[in-house]
């Protein structure tokens, strides 16, 4: 393999990874009823995680 190669598959790795650990952070905080701390369009809000979580869903 080439490097370019080697690269992007370390960051596709790293990017799985990335989302699994966002979306098990979202589990933890919905299944204790908790919000999380997002920014929308620039601005910091406070919304449910089960609504986050919800949204990972859709996607």
């Amino acid at each position: 393999m080439s490097l370019k190669q080697d690269n992007a598959e370390l960051l596709n790795k790293i990017e799985a990874g990335l989302k699994l650990a966002v979306r098990k952070l979202y589990e933890q905080k919905a299944a204790k009823n908790e919000t999380a701390v997002i920014c929308v369009n620039g601005e910091i809000k406070h919304v449910s995680a089960r609504e986050v979580l919800k949204q990972y869903e859709n996607k």
